[in-house]
């Protein structure tokens, strides 16, 4: 059944400030793998999906989240998560262009795919410094900045909130700059976010029939 327009609410990571992360809670968490199924357009896109993969393995495996391509048939991904391109989004699922990416919602809870938008990151890198650097750095630079939005979108997911923080990896806004001056590890939950991930990951039973 295809929903209405209104009946989908988006969270998502859009252009402007950075903040100083805050330091990372000691607690143990479960280890939760998640398995990622990257559209051939993200991929295409990205250029460099493997860089964008290690950013966001990065900042999560520190939290107990290890992150990797998967499929449907991986009986060791314990979440799939359809990511795809701002392309392939349904009218219903579709999101402002300012946005990196976004996550739909559907009655209060996330649905389980993240939607990027390449070209947004593109023309964000192109800005730093146009002309000025080996296409190579450009694409990886590109692919840091999605695997930092895709690592922020996951955030939506395993916390399944649409709520944003005001400095580490949940803050709303992100700028180009980010990639070159700040290392994965800024790129933190803070105490109450890291507390409803546990609770989060505690009570899902796909971990507790381990």
């Amino acid at each position: 059944m295809r929903r209405s327009a209104t009946s989908a609410v988006f969270a998502g990571v859009m252009l402007a400030v950075v903040n100083v992360a805050s330091p990372q809670s000691t607690s143990p968490l479960p280890t939760l793998t998640v398995c990622l199924s990257m559209s051939h357009s993200v991929a295409a896109a990205a250029r460099r999906e493997g860089a964008v993969l290690e950013e966001v393995e990065a900042i999560w495996r520190p939290m107990g989240v290890a992150v990797r391509l998967g499929r449907r048939s991986d009986s060791t991904c314990d979440r799939l998560i359809a990511v795809r391109s701002d392309l392939e989004a349904t009218p219903e699922d579709a999101s402002v262009e300012a946005a990196l990416g976004w996550v739909p919602f559907v009655e209060g809870n996330a649905r389980q795919i993240v939607y990027l938008r390449p070209s947004r990151a593109c023309t964000m890198i192109y800005a730093l410094n146009p002309g000025r650097r080996p296409g190579a750095m450009t694409d990886l630079l590109v692919a840091r900045l999605l695997g930092r939005s895709l690592a922020h979108e996951l955030g939506h997911l395993l916390l399944n909130s649409k709520n944003h923080g005001t400095t580490g990896l949940m803050r709303a806004r992100y700028q180009a700059q980010d990639v070159l001056r700040d290392p994965p590890a800024a790129y933190t939950l803070d105490p109450e976010q890291r507390a409803r991930l546990f609770a989060n990951l505690a009570n899902d039973p796909r971990l507790a029939r381990r």
